[in-house]
């Protein structure tokens, strides 16, 4: 009889929980994950149009799907679902970054009604065989990734092994960007971590991943961007190498050709017309360069090249934070310049006028900062300042807070370089508006990076004016800081933040231990009471 019973429990637990969702993922049967360890839930559509001239109830065969399904099945704390559907941007638009976006986040509508967060998607090229795949998610519709939206993975061969090392980079960065928690956050930036691992060892020896394609390259370009973000910014460098000559290639096809030069051959010079270094990293950059100095006809820029060229921007900007020295802070001002550019051309968003236009300031900062000039430094600051004014900082508080705390990282910088005492009445009040519009729980690491920051104006200034309140307000500010990152799994950057929390307790036991000497010798100090 009991066995009766928990038979109909069955019956009706999957009547319940399978009226919407079919996991139709194929390949080896797998242990299905409970609903509370599935982090991720995506699905797979066609990447081909179903056959037309099929019998009603059969379904066609989609190979690129199949491939799609066996390479990220294995990867943990996922589920996936299969949309027999066939998705494709509207050819007619007259703006094809508003198509894009728009076939995005029909796809992205899709997947919801399949209770999935993300979604493979794209379509076989059948006069050549190559796959062009887009991935989109919650994760990614937010406005601090808005210029990648349109990243076009292009795979030349996609049965070949280092697709599926792709696919599952790309899953497993979508893990780290949906995982809460620092536990679990931590984990899933191992996992990705492992894998970048394996591939950088080979991308150190020389590989750009030729036989899978450009999409293999961006796949290990978005891995190593994601965990940038989460502080760890070991695979930047390896990135913009894999990354490179993919990207030149890309900017040499809408770039103006050189003219031929009649006579002696002048010296070659960079973006600014300085010399070119000997050593062989900095001869990519020059090239990279000088063929960015050569797009006047941004209309070229399409979708594809945007998205690309913001990735690497972006990692640029990281090796820049991170002090790699692995490109020039000049190639990324070109960079960004020149979407910034694009991005008006075609009456861009305002916030995707503002993610290029607070990049700008940030590599115009960073730039500033290394070559100590603080005119630099000042000019980010007036490219912070007018991303602020394009945004709401109610609809789009994640890049508000990250423009907030360009800007104003932007002063501190400025006035660390004039060797001037902080201005902390400015600054202070820019970092906690940022606070305010940033949720610590979906963006542990950026409120983390704000709050260190303050801590730090606290510190300095709080220590150079011998200042108890602002000092307590720094050791405050730390600990706060050094449990965010701990939130975020950025295990280096709580270790920074609780060093700067233990600093705060030096200078404040050093003040007490003043203090209570100057009212024991009543404020005559200590040489004079031996003295007396």
């Amino acid at each position: 009889m009991a066995g009766f019973w928990s038979m109909v429990g069955l019956v009706f637990k999957s009547l319940i929980t399978g009226a919407d969702t079919v996991d139709d993922t194929g390949g080896a049967p797998r242990d299905i994950l409970a609903t509370d360890d599935v982090l991720c839930r995506y699905a797979i559509a066609r990447f081909t149009p179903a056959d037309t001239n099929a019998h009603i109830g059969a379904s066609s065969v989609d190979d690129i799907s199949d491939i799609v399904t066996a390479a990220v099945s294995s990867v943990p704390e996922s589920e996936g679902i299969r949309i027999d559907q066939f998705f494709t941007p509207n050819p007619d638009a007259a703006d094809p970054f508003q198509a894009i976006r728009e076939a995005q986040l029909s796809v992205l509508n899709m997947a919801h009604r399949k209770d999935a967060d993300t979604v493979f998607w794209g379509r076989q090229d059948t006069s050549t065989g190559y796959l062009n795949l887009y991935l989109v998610s919650d994760a990614l519709t937010s406005s601090l990734y808005d210029l990648m939206l349109p990243q076009t993975y292009i795979f030349r061969q996609p049965t070949h092994s280092d697709v599926a090392e792709a696919l599952r980079v790309l899953l497993n960065a979508q893990l780290v960007l949906t995982s809460r928690g620092g536990e679990q956050r931590a984990l899933q930036i191992a996992r990705l971590a492992a894998i970048m691992e394996d591939l950088q060892d080979r991308v150190l020896g020389g590989e750009v991943f030729s036989h899978a394609g450009a999409g293999a390259a961006l796949a290990y370009g978005f891995g190593a961007f994601v965990l940038s973000e989460t502080g760890d910014r070991s695979y930047c460098a390896s990135a913009l190498r894999v990354m490179e000559p993919y990207i030149r290639q890309m900017v040499a096809d809408i770039a103006e050709k050189p003219v031929a030069a009649t006579g002696k051959t002048a010296a070659p010079t960079g973006l600014k017309g300085e010399a070119l270094a000997e050593n062989d990293p900095a001869a990519p950059t020059s090239q990279l360069s000088e063929l960015l100095d050569r797009v006047t006809d941004f209309s070229k820029v399409d979708p594809r090249t945007t998205a690309a060229l913001a990735l690497y921007g972006s990692l640029v900007n990281w090796s820049l934070i991170a002090n790699l020295k692995a490109r020039s802070g000049e190639l990324s001002i070109a960079i960004w310049r020149m979407l910034e550019r694009r991005i008006e051309l075609s009456m861009g968003s305002p916030v995707d006028r503002a993610l290029s236009i607070c990049k700008l300031g940030e590599a115009m900062v960073l730039t500033g900062k290394d070559k100590e000039n603080a005119q630099i430094v000042d000019k980010g600051a007036g490219h912070y300042r007018r991303a602020l004014g394009m945004i709401n900082a109610r609809v789009h508080g994640p890049l508000y807070a990250l423009i907030a705390y360009g800007l104003a990282d932007a002063i501190v910088s400025s006035a660390t370089i004039r060797d001037v005492t902080i201005p902390d009445t400015q600054v202070v009040p820019v970092f906690q508006a940022a606070l305010k519009v940033c949720t610590r729980r979906d963006h542990p690491y950026i409120w983390g990076r704000i709050m260190f920051a303050l801590a730090t104006v606290y510190l300095t200034n709080g220590n150079l004016h011998k200042d108890i309140e602002m000092l307590t307000h720094a050791r405050m500010s730390y600990s706060q800081a050094y449990e965010a990152f701990n939130e975020a799994g950025a295990k280096g950057a709580a270790r920074a933040a609780s060093g700067g929390f233990t600093r705060s307790e030096n200078f404040l036991s050093q003040l007490g231990h003043r203090k209570t000497l100057m009212d024991a010798t009543g404020g005559l100090g200590k040489d004079t009471a031996n003295a007396s």
